[in-house]
C-alpha cells in the first residue's frame, strides 16, 4: 500500500489509535498509523500530535462505518 493512496480517516491518542487499527484490521480494512516523531520521543498524545489513523481511499467508507459503531458502542456502554 503506497502512501499516496492513504486518507486519514481520524486522529486519536495513540492507544486509541491503536485500538481502532485492530478494529479495523478485524473488518478487513489495512489500516496505518501515523506519528510525529516529537510526539513518540516525548509522549505528546494531543493536538496536532494526535496519531493519524489512515485507510485506503477504497475504504473511507467502510472505516468511517466501524468507527461509528465503535463510537456508537463506546457511547452506549455508559447505560
Amino acid at each position: 500500500m503506497s502512501a499516496t493512496d492513504l486518507h486519514v480517516l481520524t486522529a486519536l491518542p495513540h492507544t486509541t489509535a491503536i485500538l481502532l487499527q485492530g478494529a479495523l484490521r478485524t473488518e478487513g480494512i489495512a489500516a496505518e498509523l501515523e506519528r510525529d516523531g516529537l510526539a513518540a520521543v516525548y509522549g505528546l498524545d494531543g493536538g496536532g500530535f494526535s496519531t493519524r489513523v489512515k485507510v485506503p481511499g477504497h475504504e473511507v467508507e467502510r472505516a468511517r462505518q466501524v468507527l461509528s459503531d465503535l463510537d456508537a458502542q463506546r457511547l452506549g456502554a455508559g447505560d
